[in-house]
């Protein structure tokens, strides 16, 4: 995976009066058999569940390893150059959050769906870390193979935060993130980032018109946002 761009907005470019912190990145995946591999190895690092105690180890590793076992025989190992949409949501998550934890100096949590038991519907957000400036960054993932749907993941983030599935994960999240990261969510403060899949000539004209989009004017309020392009080659996409 390779960076290709990370800048921090002035949004008085955009002819947006606020100050939130508003980051925009762009990579790139040119080996999806490489990177497969390589996802394949950070989410079976189960090195997270030595923060946990006895209990909460012994539960946590059972579901972990159940989901890491489905998501390796059934996803990771099954890509052979060619991107599928299950597979495309996981490539955005994790490159995002890896990217996140490169450029931004956040710090990783586990992914969600290793702690995340899903229930009917959508069980919220996809992704987390931890800002540097200790708040919980909800991250939301949307991949297409002839599409870059910005639109999709913004809307689900302002969805998910209307219903509340971010503070409904706090008694999970705790676990992973410093007690001020946790209060300060309680308080509201929190960063929300929209990871897709880009497919297109200009990527700047992609994060403006995200930018411009009434689904993002409605997340302006918080502290930090960050819209993350993940472009990739492979061979076919279905």
């Amino acid at each position: 995976m390779k960076i290709i761009s990370h800048k921090k907005e002035n949004l008085l470019e955009y002819g947006v009066m606020r100050a939130t912190n508003v980051h925009t990145i762009h990579v790139r995946v040119s080996d999806v058999d490489s990177r497969a591999r390589e996802m394949i190895e950070i989410i079976s690092n189960k090195s997270w569940l030595n923060k946990l105690d006895s209990i909460d180890k012994v539960s946590f590793e059972e579901l972990a390893n159940k989901t890491i076992k489905k998501l390796v025989e059934d996803i990771f190992l099954k890509i052979d150059g060619i991107v599928t949409g299950e597979f495309g949501e996981y490539l955005v998550s994790v490159s995002a959050q890896e990217v996140l934890c490169r450029c931004c100096k956040h710090k990783h949590v586990p992914l969600a769906e290793l702690w995340n038991k899903k229930v009917i519907g959508n069980p919220g957000f996809d992704f987390h870390t931890e800002a540097e400036t200790n708040f919980i960054a909800f991250g939301e993932a949307k991949y297409s193979g002839s599409t870059s749907p910005h639109g999709e993941a913004l809307s689900q983030v302002v969805d998910f935060i209307d219903n509340k599935k971010d503070i409904e994960d706090l008694h999970i999240l705790r676990k992973f993130v410093s007690s001020d990261a946790v209060q300060n969510a309680i308080r509201g403060t929190k960063a929300y980032v929209a990871a897709f899949s880009l497919n297109c000539k200009n990527p700047l004209a992609i994060f403006k018109n995200a930018i411009t989009s009434a689904a993002f004017s409605k997340l302006l309020k918080h502290k930090e946002l960050y819209l993350i392009g993940v472009e990739v080659y492979a061979d076919k996409d279905q």
